[in-house]
């Protein structure tokens, strides 16, 4: 064999080595954070998952919260004082100059006489059209002055068990009213007396202008009163709810403007204001109180007219009726985290 013909055997036989391949066709290892971007990453997350702790009002401004809490209460009573006022002047006068222009001898005291009972009549009148200006106005305060969830999202914080709630407790709280001024009416009866007195002068629950301003009015007004602004500036001027929640109960109370609504409206009060705090709407205590004023106004009286009249009888319906109310308000708990959500707290 030839010495050429050997060298290409042996070339032939000897195994070729792989090609490498390029570097940049090698796949790209996964590059490193920066050791910076690494150890912020955990600082990151910790300030994203800590929440935004409100800011505490201090003493001056607790104080200065307390004194407007007492401002929306002081102007329900000055509104009531100055539109009854104006509206029972106004009637009496109208009434007056047409009684002596259809009677042209009449003497001074006869149409004297005539406009005095014009104004007793106008009584319920001037309740009306506090009513019906209690809520705009209010309710405009509310709306700009207080940090509220929108209308949408009150509807949508009423559950089942909230209007459920509503309702019972609304009867609860008539037939408990019931039995506080029959306790009262054995405790001081002169007061009890003068209230049916003044009741049966103004018509209350038969007036047609009295019963719309009653059932109707009252409880939007009302709630927006005292479970809206004097809630809301007292959770602002007391460290506890509890404390704002009985300043709101006994303004609602004063609001009435004599002894014997104010105790039942102050216990009352309690109740509406704890479901204000529980659902963070005001639905739920317009529907109590709607409750509350509709029985008392159509019903309660013609169902239990065999109540008996006795002071043992009222004591149990008292005492009953608080059970009842306790019994809701551990039914729907005190949680109030939704609500809360709701507002963006």
């Amino acid at each position: 064999m030839e010495p050429n013909q050997m060298n290409n055997e042996q070339n032939v036989q000897q195994p070729i080595p792989p090609v490498q391949q390029p570097y940049m066709q090698q796949p790209m290892q996964p590059m490193q954070q920066p050791y910076m971007q690494q150890s912020m990453q955990p600082m990151q997350q910790m300030y994203i998952q800590q929440p935004v702790q409100p800011k505490k009002p201090g003493i001056g401004a607790r104080i200065g919260y307390f004194f407007l809490s007492l401002t929306p209460a002081a102007a329900c009573l000055v509104l009531q004082i100055i539109l009854g006022a104006v509206y029972m002047i106004a009637a009496g006068v109208i009434k007056m100059i047409v009684f002596m222009m259809e009677n042209p001898g009449v003497s001074q005291a006869e149409a004297m006489e005539c406009y005095y009972q014009a104004i007793l009549d106008a009584a319920t009148g001037g309740v009306f059209l506090y009513h019906v200006l209690s809520i705009p106005i209010f309710g405009l305060w509310y709306y700009f002055g207080c940090k509220r969830p929108k209308m949408k999202q009150s509807f949508k914080n009423v559950s089942v068990k909230a209007v459920i709630i509503a309702v019972v407790g609304g009867v609860t709280m008539c037939l408990m009213s019931n039995g506080i001024v029959g306790i009262q009416a054995y405790i001081m009866p002169g007061v009890v007396q003068d209230f049916y007195e003044m009741m049966e002068g103004m018509d209350i629950g038969f007036d047609i202008l009295a019963t719309i301003a009653t059932v109707c009015l009252a409880p939007i007004g009302e709630e927006i009163l005292c479970r809206g602004l004097i809630l809301y500036y007292g959770k602002k001027a007391f460290p506890h709810f509890w404390m704002a929640n009985i300043l709101q109960a006994v303004l609602f109370g004063v609001i009435h403007l004599n002894w014997v609504q104010g105790i039942y409206a102050f216990v009352g009060g309690l109740f509406m204001g704890w479901l204000a705090e529980k659902y963070h709407s005001l639905i739920p205590c317009m529907l109590v109180h709607f409750v509350i004023n509709f029985s008392s106004t159509f019903w309660i009286d013609k169902a239990f007219f065999w109540f008996p009249d006795e002071l043992y009888a009222y004591i149990i319906l008292f005492v009953v009726t608080t059970v009842i109310a306790l019994a809701l308000v551990f039914w729907g708990g005190f949680s109030t985290k939704a609500g809360s959500k709701a507002e963006g707290k």
